[in-house]
């Protein structure tokens, strides 16, 4: 933690250009000491926009990042990054689009990145720990508020696991409706590619997506029901060609990233619900089963059925040979 960084945490009056042009600043030493000890003992170090630590992926991010205060590994910024954010509250579907992401995740080199909120957001990095995968949590507020807070244990969890958690905020900095937009901006701008399963029309999400096109990323999202409450958003960006719609998962991550040696990974990493696994069990007694075969023989909704082949067809476990005919690959 340098002098300068802890002096610019001090006090919420003190501004990153008296830091910067090295003025005198008067300042209780006793509360410096404190704060300095705190932050020490939580592993808490900060980069300035003049030292050989600050990463180049900051510098294109406007407004201009000056200062930032991270825990765990900065190394991370060096590889290749998905950006993941979308709702606090998702759909069911959301979940599932998000579950099969990260099924193919695994074979890939790469680290995620989002905000730590509830929802998308904390399933991104809940996922990535389940898979093995390195994350990267920006905070919407200072490193040492959170610290305090319950959030905390997941930042222990993050570092923990190999993770990174930053934050552009003075130390004791709390959240406000104007600092989480604020985080959105460095989500886009570390982000090679970015990525939602979803987002309504005020989602705060939305924000890093334009932010994303503004750094001029390539924003992804998966198509979802013209009458869910959480895909209104992003479908009309999609609509708009703004954000391009994904409909192989596999050919995704291909495009994107680098792929691992996968020869020993087990099946049993891609993750099932009881109705997939099901339907899946049905698809491999027969070489190859019509959509209106299952209605007539399962009785079931061909909505559900329809969402069951398409959840398979995205996690690569069916194809369709033809419209309406479906076979276990």
């Amino acid at each position: 933690m340098q002098h300068e960084a802890l002096l610019y945490s001090l006090d919420p009056k003190i501004t990153f250009k008296q830091i910067q042009q090295q003025e005198d600043i008067s300042y209780d030493i006793n509360k410096y000491n404190k704060l300095n000890d705190r932050a020490l003992e939580n592993g808490v170090w900060a980069v300035m926009l003049w030292e050989p630590d600050f990463h180049y992926k900051f510098i294109a991010i406007r407004p201009k990042v000056k200062i930032f205060y991270y825990v765990g590994n900065l190394g991370l910024l060096n590889q290749k990054i998905l950006g993941i954010v979308g709702p606090r509250k998702m759909s069911m579907y959301g979940k599932q689009v998000l579950e099969s992401v990260f099924t193919y995740a695994v074979d890939h080199d790469l680290v995620t990145v989002s905000g730590m909120a509830e929802g998308v957001d904390q399933l991104c990095h809940q996922l990535s720990h389940e898979h093995n995968i390195p994350t990267i949590a920006i905070l919407g507020g200072g490193l040492g508020h959170y610290l305090q807070r319950p959030e905390a244990k997941f930042i222990n969890q993050i570092v923990a696991h190999g993770g990174l958690v930053i934050s552009e905020f003075k130390l004791w900095e709390k959240t406000t409706i104007y600092t989480f937009p604020q985080r959105n901006r460095i989500i886009a701008g570390l982000a090679d590619v970015l990525f939602l399963p979803e987002a309504g029309q005020k989602s705060g999400s939305l924000i890093t997506v334009n932010c994303a096109i503004a750094m001029q990323k390539t924003v992804y999202a998966t198509p979802s029901s013209i009458f869910s409450p959480t895909s209104t958003g992003i479908l009309e960006m999609i609509e708009a060609g703004q954000v391009k719609p994904i409909f192989d998962l596999k050919k995704f991550f291909s495009t994107h990233f680098t792929s691992k040696d996968i020869s020993s990974r087990p099946l049993s990493t891609v993750t099932l619900t009881p109705q997939e696994q099901w339907l899946l069990s049905i698809l491999s007694r027969e070489q190859g089963v019509e959509v209106q075969s299952l209605l007539q023989s399962t009785g079931t909704d061909i909505q559900e059925i329809i969402q069951l082949l398409t959840m398979l067809e995205i996690k690569g476990l069916v194809m369709q040979e033809c419209p309406g005919r479906y076979c276990r690959m």
